[in-house]
């Protein structure tokens, strides 16, 4: 019986499968770019549009929302959408101070490939807004498709495979 390559099952938190791919992905470029979106923003929050590569090139593209009174040690949230657009933004929690991290898989990416892409995202947050000891959550949008890469992505940070915040308390990520 052959064994679905989208579906690792045996490898998805095994620290051997994913450090030398952890590694090569700090070996790529990132190319990031980071545009100021005012148009976006609102009295007291900024947002920017990411704009970066992927490990294989594939062109991902974000959306950074944080106050501006830049709040230190508050949350940040990672969030998988269908299109990261103003309107997807969660304005309270931006208020309250956590910094959100809005993006989109490009089309027919494998498990593997989600999970690098949610690492790279992550990292690009983390070299903006470095926030110092505030939680961490990766999670989805409704309708955005498996989380099975988030979970990996938080199992992976929560074992300080990845660079950036802490883990937030249960680590798990959530669903809207």
């Amino acid at each position: 019986m052959a064994c679905d390559p989208d579906a690792p099952l045996h490898h998805l938190l095994d620290p051997e499968y994913w450090k030398p791919r952890l590694e090569r992905l700090g070996a790529v470029p990132r190319h990031l770019v980071v545009t100021p979106r005012p148009d976006y923003g609102r009295p007291g929050i900024e947002v920017a549009e990411l704009r970066l590569r992927a490990h294989d090139g594939e062109r991902l593209q974000a959306l950074l929302c944080r106050p501006c009174f830049g709040c230190q040690g508050d949350a940040l949230l990672v969030e998988v959408c269908e299109a990261p657009c103003p309107e997807e933004l969660d304005w309270g929690a931006v208020e309250e101070g956590a910094v959100e991290v809005l993006f989109r898989y490009p089309p027919g990416r494998r498990l593997e490939d989600r999970v690098l892409d949610v690492v790279r995202v992550f990292q690009a947050a983390c070299s903006i807004e470095p926030g110092e000891g505030g939680p961490v959550s990766f999670g989805r949008r409704q309708g955005c498709g498996p989380a099975d890469e988030l979970v990996i992505v938080s199992r992976l940070h929560e074992r300080g495979w990845l660079a950036g915040p802490p883990a937030g308390p249960d680590g798990e990520p959530e669903s809207r």
